[in-house]
């Protein structure tokens, strides 16, 4: 099991490895609004373990390319952990 650790709630939860971080959703404070990384609410800064995620695909892309993100920021409704840890802020 993979384990996202989210700043601002304190918490740390645990998603299966190769897991669509979409399953934060309910579980964090994190808003998730449209899942399709086009609307950006989920956009969280990676603090730690940025080595864990798969690379951004082409939709994760487009998303971080409109809302003029740094190369630590992340959507995780369209992002994959592979395994480990990883710490969020938003």
């Amino acid at each position: 099991m993979a384990e996202v650790e989210i700043k601002n709630d304190s918490k740390t939860v645990k998603v299966p490895d190769g897991a669509l971080l979409a399953e934060l959703d309910g579980k964090c404070s994190i808003l998730f609004a449209c899942k399709a990384g086009s609307c950006g609410s989920c956009k969280v800064k990676v603090t730690e373990g940025m080595e864990n995620l798969e690379p951004p695909n082409d939709i994760e892309q487009s998303g971080l390319a409109i809302f003029g993100t740094d190369p630590s920021e992340r959507l995780p409704c369209v992002c994959r952990i592979k395994k480990g840890k990883v710490k969020f802020e938003f």
